[in-house]
């Protein structure tokens, strides 16, 4: 998401009173914020099935039995699904989409927020939908959808009827990609984890062909080498596309269907690309039971017992960050380096575009805490939505919750 110029970086602090939407709603669920910080909203419940949306204390038009899944996008949007006559659809900023279906779930929004997507069900038949439009084509069964930037939209698909247990007409192959809609491709017994190059020009993901054989399918063909498993594959570039590979009990970074790192890990997954594609990070296990990251297959001098859960590179790839867990405790480590914060929490780090400022919130002891660089910068509050760091790097957004008051606050770097 591009922090914009245009949001208001000026005004030291804005504040919008939340604590009397529990006495005017029977109750409320999780608040959600804008991108900009300037507006806070929660789905609220009015009546016995009567549910709605309030923003900023307004609430929108009108009510449905059901909401869920309220979501930010663009700069100071929400959207939602909503139920009513028990028919879903999209709400986005209280205007419903004209299509409905019998259930719509996993919402996807483009990073700049220009296209909302879901997968739907309709008769019994599965879709896609983006931006209220659905895929012309359905399928019997469609799993992890996904959607690019530019709102192309990709699910495996189920192709062939099958009856249960029909073993012999699932070793066929009856699963295949499509992509906005259209199915493409050869057929497999799984196919999961579908990837897009930059401009979704490209597709790929992972297959397995047999009971025992998995590989890469990419852009209608398949890599001829077989493995024991695979995980997501990564483009760097519109032509050279990696994934994770399992051979003889341990896992490989292969690129374009060849080896490319020469290290055998114990797992090896969760890939991030530098925007530019020249780094390439994984999280890894090596020895078996401690956790680390391996940049283009150097790993980190730290390694961790629990998990490495969330890796990110910087807009210029000079700063790569990791959420791991150790010894009971999260953390999180920029550059090889441990925050050291020992917290109960620690959520997905906002990155200045140069890489270095990084803002992160963690819970310790029961309340959320702003740290920037590594340094307590706000403190003791309830609640705290993800920081935002102003396009120059100079100022931190603080989006948080005190004694039931939404305070919107710019912090200098």
């Amino acid at each position: 998401m591009e922090e914009k110029t245009s949001w208001d970086w000026h005004t030291e602090l804005k504040e919008v009173p939340v604590k009397e939407w529990e006495s005017r709603f029977n109750w409320v669920q999780a608040p959600q914020v804008s991108r900009d910080g300037e507006r806070i909203a929660a789905i609220v419940n009015l009546d016995e099935m009567a549910f709605n949306v309030c923003v900023n204390g307004e609430i929108w038009e009108d009510e449905y039995e059901k909401v869920w899944c309220l979501t930010p996008f663009s700069d100071n949007a929400f959207a939602a699904f909503v139920a009513k006559d028990e028919e879903w659809t999209m709400n986005v900023n209280g205007t419903q989409w004209s299509n409905w279906s019998d259930f719509i779930w996993d919402m996807k929004v483009s990073p700049e927020g220009d296209f909302l997507g879901a997968a739907f069900q309709t008769d019994s038949e599965y879709g896609v939908i983006v931006n209220d439009v659905p895929w012309e084509n359905r399928y019997e069964n469609l799993t992890g959808s996904v959607m690019a930037p530019n709102g192309t939209s990709a699910a495996v698909v189920q192709m062939e009827s099958m009856a249960a247990a029909d073993v012999d007409a699932f070793k066929k192959g009856i699963f295949c990609v499509a992509r906005n809609g259209e199915a493409q491709g050869p057929r497999f017994l799984n196919a999961w984890d579908i990837s897009f190059d930059a401009g979704a020009q490209n597709i790929a993901c992972t297959v397995r062909v047999d009971r025992e054989a998995y590989t890469i399918f990419q852009n209608d063909t398949i890599w001829d080498n077989r493995f024991e498993s695979a995980w997501k594959p990564a483009f760097l570039d519109e032509k050279t596309l990696v994934a994770p590979v399992r051979i003889n009990g341990k896992w490989q970074l292969y690129k374009n269907n060849a080896p490319f790192w020469a290290t055998a890990y114990d797992q090896l997954w969760h890939l991030a690309v530098s925007p530019a594609g020249d780094d390439i990070a994984a999280i890894v296990s090596t020895p078996y039971g401690r956790w680390s990251v391996a940049v283009n297959d150097r790993v980190w001098p730290h390694s961790w017992d629990t998990m490495v859960s969330d890796i990110h590179f910087s807009r210029d790839g000079s700063c790569l960050t990791a959420v791991y867990k150790n010894k009971g405790v999260w953390d999180l480590a920029v550059n090889q380096t441990p925050w050291q914060m020992g917290a109960d929490k620690v959520f997905v780090p906002s990155i200045s575009k140069d890489g270095s400022v990084v803002a992160v919130i963690m819970e310790k002891n029961g309340t959320c805490q702003l740290m920037v660089n590594n340094r307590v910068t706000a403190s003791g509050f309830r609640f705290i939505a993800d920081p935002v760091i102003s396009p120059d790097g100079s100022q931190v957004m603080l989006k948080a919750i005190e004694n039931g008051v939404y305070k919107r606050q710019i912090f200098r770097v």
